[in-house]
């Protein structure tokens, strides 16, 4: 927020295109913090979830998780190439459709069938980054862990190589993303808008006028 102000302060007559790019730029900066706090935990959760080696008949937790921290921040630029394609074609497609004057629930049926739409055409990315959080050795052919630490690109053409799979390869599991996009969460999302801006007005507004 303090982003989209600075950049809307420096527009003298903003335009529907300025107001949609100052959203993008302040949603990329935010994003960006986000993902440095937020990687490590789940490089962490991932390996925990899908790893799967055994010692001696037990689970050789270490193995799996690999050096977790140091790998998140190898891993980070990747994270982000791969959560920003949702966040910012969301943030664009509700911005040419949104015209402000909607009732909040024509709103909400936006946010919902533009958060499906774009979480389907993204599922690649997701599925790309899952690949490349789970790897804890670089080594995606010894059979630890599944993951590739070779990069997006070369990630998505080592999944689609899979099985002659295809592209359908980088769309596995499209249905629980979608829902959980479109369902689990955009109907939410005008609700909190709402109420976070009645927090900002509440405290910013009236504390630091």
């Amino acid at each position: 927020d303090v982003t989209k102000r600075m950049l809307s302060m420096a527009l003298e007559t903003p335009t529907k295109a300025d107001d949609i790019a100052v959203a993008i730029i302040g949603a990329l900066v935010a994003d960006v913090v986000s993902l440095i706090v937020r990687t490590p935990a789940d490089v962490l959760a991932i390996r925990l979830q899908v790893g799967s080696v055994e010692s001696e008949g037990e689970t050789d937790e270490s193995e799996i998780v690999g050096d977790w921290f140091n790998d998140a921040i190898k891993r980070l630029p990747a994270a982000i190439l791969t959560d920003l394609p949702y966040l910012l074609t969301r943030i664009a497609v509700n911005g040419l459709i949104v015209q402000g004057d909607e009732s909040i629930g024509r709103y909400e049926l936006i946010y919902i069938v533009t958060a499906c739409t774009c979480a389907l055409l993204t599922t690649p990315f997701d599925v790309a980054r899952t690949r490349i959080l789970i790897d804890s050795n670089d080594d995606p052919t010894d059979g630890i862990d599944g993951g590739s630490g070779e990069g997006l690109l070369r990630t998505m053409k080592t999944v689609m190589a899979e099985s002659d799979g295809g592209i359908r390869n980088l769309y596995r599991g499209w249905f629980e993303r979608v829902a959980y996009f479109g369902i689990g969460r955009a109907w939410l999302e005008p609700l909190n808008v709402i109420g976070y801006i009645a927090i900002r007005d509440a405290l910013l507004l009236e504390w630091f006028d």
